[in-house]
């Protein structure tokens, strides 16, 4: 990722409006019945640049094969976007598998593709678009 693209990142919060994930993180702690329709707790990392930051999300199961994931991705601990990505899910022994994409438009790096792993107490999730690659690391937390 280039010096421009690094500044064109910076005004995608902009356009992020997260007052409906920090309303669905609140009520999820409360009203979760699912094992995995919880809260979730951790960072992503850039293999393409090394930038990292904190990173909450909330899993909706929708059905069986479908998950909404709502997600609130923090960058130099000033800088927030939010935006839920649809995932179909196929769950293996104690593991659900999911993948699925989402477009978040040119100031936040567009089209992303993203392939993961869950249990009950792990999620990890590799993401990329034409500029970035990396992963999510996510705990489940327990309130």
């Amino acid at each position: 990722m280039g010096v421009v693209d690094n500044v064109i990142h910076l005004f995608a919060p902009l356009t992020a409006n997260c007052r409906d994930f920090n309303g669905l993180w609140e009520n999820t702690r409360v009203h979760a019945v699912e094992a995995v329709a919880r809260r979730w707790e951790g960072e992503w990392v850039s293999a393409a640049t090394g930038h990292r930051g904190r990173l909450r999300c909330v899993v909706e199961p929708q059905s069986e094969a479908t998950w909404k994931m709502w997600f609130r991705g923090e960058y130099a601990g000033v800088f927030r976007a939010c935006y839920s990505t649809d995932f179909a899910v196929v769950l293996g022994g104690d593991r659900w598998t999911f993948n699925g994409g989402s477009n978040l438009g040119p100031l936040a790096g567009g089209a992303y593709t993203y392939a993961g792993s869950a249990t009950l107490e792990k999620l990890t999730c590799e993401y990329r678009s034409a500029k970035d690659h990396g992963e999510f690391r996510l705990r489940k937390l327990n309130s």
